[in-house]
């Protein structure tokens, strides 16, 4: 089979097992596998495709991911999740834009400890929602902004699909972390403007008597700051050049273990589920690079990353709408599949093209993983929007009217500062020692 054969079969291959609702690892390494099989025959098991699998599975950014979720898992069985928001909602009172802004920046806290947005976005429609209906705001935009708030985790460092991203590029991942830092202050501030000019109020709501008069407990304020002196410490000493991004995720893990025991948040059950909970997540976004190592494999010995440059080289002198058309790959991509899961897919294929196009990787990068935020807001497969809808069993075509509107004002302004204001991204990063 001709590799122009071989590239229609696995398309119809991809598509028709991700549309019956096989898993996206499994859809990926199968295609991979049919696709090399289909060009080379028994060829394929001579040792060419097991390199890269341990090659893939042994790599040294990639091991960075389980520090991270080693530490957001000691976090959250330690209720910090809780602890942040009733400190936010305190310091809102019971205001009713305050409380919807302290919402977002929860939000990003939350991501940073997580780094899961789907979790992040279920955990405030639950929490915050019925905070936010009772100083006035609608249940449909107030499962919204659980919704906005819970995205930030894949803009907000420590993203995930940083790490991928780096791995793959082999860009510092600690200059990603560092470099994210500005753009996403930007998305909050941006998402709090929204907030003032689309919020939703119930006719003739006057903000109500809260919890927010309530005294906060002194373990939820001790919580709060070990949880901001923590995320000082990390993204400070990276940007000092103290520690790597590898160093920081351990130190992240140890010190939330230490400080979790300490406040008596966790006990030895705790650490033993949050040791589990974090091999399998580990071992599932391992599956998913494996998979992809498998079809990149596959796309390479067919010349598919070739041609597209071959195809794409009257646009080099235009890197501007080079971008934009990878960028827009990475928002269909955020639209339809799990975020680690578009990172591993496109960066193989795109990469010489931005090499090609002398695209700066780190700039790239950042807003790559911007585009793949607002992909969890948008339909047809909004996982934040989905998740938030779920946690509280809200439908949700009225939730992505609002969520998409967020997204699409994020879209135009966030995209436009970070394209003519590149610097937003870079400075930080360059400062690094």
């Amino acid at each position: 089979m001709t590799s122009h054969e071989a590239l229609i079969f696995v398309s119809a291959w991809f598509a028709v097992f991700l549309i019956l609702g096989q898993s996206v690892a499994i859809v990926l390494m199968g295609a991979g596998i049919a696709g090399m099989f289909a060009m080379m025959g028994t060829r394929l098991f001579d040792g060419l495709l097991a390199a890269d699998i341990v090659g893939a599975a042994s790599s040294y950014s990639l091991s960075i991911i389980s520090l991270y979720l080693l530490m957001a898992q000691f976090l959250l069985r330690g209720r910090v999740v809780e602890d942040l928001f009733r400190v936010g909602y305190r310091l809102a009172g019971k205001r009713r834009f305050p409380l919807g802004a302290a919402t977002i920046v929860s939000g990003g806290m939350l991501g940073a400890v997580s780094g899961s947005g789907a979790a992040t976005s279920a955990a405030l429609a639950v929490m915050a929602g019925p905070q936010l209906q009772q100083v006035g705001y609608t249940k449909r935009f107030a499962v919204s902004l659980a919704a906005v708030s819970g995205s930030l985790a894949a803009i907000i460092p420590p993203s995930l699909i940083m790490i991928f991203y780096g791995s793959l590029t082999l860009v510092p991942v600690g200059h990603l972390f560092i470099g994210s830092m500005i753009p996403g202050l930007l998305c909050i501030l941006c998402y709090i403007g929204c907030l003032w000019v689309f919020g939703e109020t119930k006719p003739g709501a006057a903000p109500a008597e809260s919890e927010a008069d309530a005294e906060l407990p002194t373990s939820a304020v001790a919580a709060f700051i070990f949880v901001v002196v923590l995320m000082f410490v990390i993204f400070g000493g990276i940007y000092g050049g103290v520690f790597t991004a590898g160093e920081a995720g351990g130190l992240g893990a140890f010190t939330a273990l230490v400080g979790m025991a300490a406040l008596r948040r966790i006990g030895l059950r705790d650490i033993f589920d949050s040791l589990v909970d974090s091999v399998k997540v580990t071992s599932m976004l391992m599956i998913i690079v494996i998979g992809a190592q498998a079809f990149g494999r596959f796309l390479s010995l067919s010349r598919a990353p070739r041609e597209l440059l071959a195809a794409v080289e009257p646009l080099l002198a235009q890197p501007t709408v080079l971008v934009a058309l990878m960028l827009l790959a990475f928002f269909i991509g955020g639209l339809l599949l799990e975020s680690a899961a578009v990172m591993v897919l496109l960066i193989p294929i795109i990469l010489p093209v931005l090499e090609a196009a002398q695209v700066d990787l780190l700039w790239f990068g950042v807003m790559a993983c911007f585009m793949i935020s607002l992909g969890l807001l948008t339909p047809p497969v909004g996982l934040a929007t989905y998740a938030a809808c779920a946690a509280v069993r809200h439908p949700v075509g009225p939730i992505f009217r609002t969520t998409g509107l967020f997204a699409l004002v994020a879209a135009v302004v966030v995209s436009l500062i970070m394209v003519e204001f590149p610097g937003v991204v870079t400075w930080l990063p360059s400062q690094i020692q």
